[in-house]
């Protein structure tokens, strides 16, 4: 019987996909596996089947993007300036977008799943997925098929995972300086759901502003939101109900933002006199709210165009030059900042 693929990786010890990577060259693999699989490979004298190589390279020129189904959708400004930044890049390399939205509250690759179904049949020649979480099914899963994939956020875990991301640990410690240097030091912040890894280096940003600044970290300042308006309206809710007394809030994005802007409202509070209120992500939106939102602006627009860059390279089976693209943000000061009432100018 001839020798297969799949006796190559039972004796190696190493998944088919690694043995197809490393026949081809592909530098996803280390050099020493490289070199192991070829030499096994010419010593039991295998040879490719010609007819499952020429599917293995069959090619859609179609990159799928893997947005969340609820509660953020596509109709998430955020969501609607990434995809423009992806789909201006993909057409000028002859590559369509295929949109996913999977209905499972986490995307588990487990089930009859949108998102399994798109991996299993092929339509795509890849993925950007978003909303990397810290424990991510999803990860696995596409190594096993060998499917090319690039995250938005840095997932957090092996280095040789693509990702393009913005530098959410410093973009929030702009914000928690610039309400330091207006005088607030009661200092509330709206997070993001806890299994995402963005909600941990916003939340490390946070925490390590407050202790540069020697003001102690209080949990009845924190809330747990969802990223979306109703969900910063309630954050903000419960932190005026548990601690009454705060001056400002961060919310871990836009839309939380604007929640929180409402909650205060509702209160009677009025922004910024009252509570200072600074987003992170830079939305239009921000800008035509009342008051106009002060946020840490990322650039949501090239995001999308950097993840296609990087996601149709492994497509192509190019070496990209950098498997992590992270962008430094910057702080758009508007109108729902300002000094503490009482605080000397």
């Amino acid at each position: 019987m001839p020798v297969t693929m799949q006796d190559l990786a039972q004796w190696l010890k190493i998944s088919k996909s690694t043995v197809s990577r490393a026949l081809a060259g592909d530098p996803r693999v280390s050099s020493e596996t490289r070199a192991r699989v070829q030499q096994l490979a010419r010593e039991l004298n295998y040879h490719p089947h010609s007819a499952a190589s020429g599917l293995a390279r069959r090619r859609t020129n179609v990159i799928g993007l893997v947005i969340p189904f609820a509660p953020r959708s596509l109709s998430d400004p955020f969501f609607l300036e990434f995809v423009g930044g992806i789909g201006d890049y993909a057409i000028t390399k002859g590559f369509s977008i295929l949109l996913s939205s999977p209905r499972a509250s986490q995307d588990e690759p487990s089930g009859n799943t949108t998102f399994t179904r798109i991996v299993s049949s092929r339509r795509v020649d890849g993925l950007i997925l978003t909303e990397p979480r810290i424990t991510d099914e999803r990860v696995d899963f596409l190594k096993e098929r060998d499917i090319p994939f690039v995250f938005l956020g840095n997932p957090g875990r092996n280095s040789d995972i693509c990702w393009v991301d913005g530098d959410n640990k410093a973009g929030v410690e702009m914000a928690v300086d610039h309400l330091v240097s207006l005088g607030h030091r009661n200092i509330a912040c709206i997070a993001g759901p806890p299994d995402q890894t963005a909600t941990f280096r916003r939340l490390e940003g946070y925490r390590a502003a407050l202790r540069r600044h020697g003001i102690p970290y209080d949990e009845s300042r924190i809330a747990q939101g969802d990223f979306t308006e109703p969900g910063g309206y309630r954050a903000m809710m419960d932190i005026l109900d548990r601690n009454p007394g705060v001056t400002a809030v961060f919310a871990s994005n836009d839309m939380m933002a604007i929640g929180a802007i409402n909650a205060a409202r509702q209160r009677g509070l009025r922004v910024p006199h009252d509570l200072s209120v600074v987003g992170f992500d830079g939305i239009a939106l921000g800008a035509y709210v009342t008051p106009a939102l002060t946020t840490v602006t990322q650039p949501i627009y090239r995001l999308g165009q950097a993840a296609a860059e990087l996601l149709i390279k492994l497509v192509e089976r190019q070496a990209p030059a950098e498997r992590h693209v992270l962008f430094p943000l910057t702080l758009t000061v508007r109108e729902s900042s300002a000094r503490r009432q009482g605080t000397a100018g």
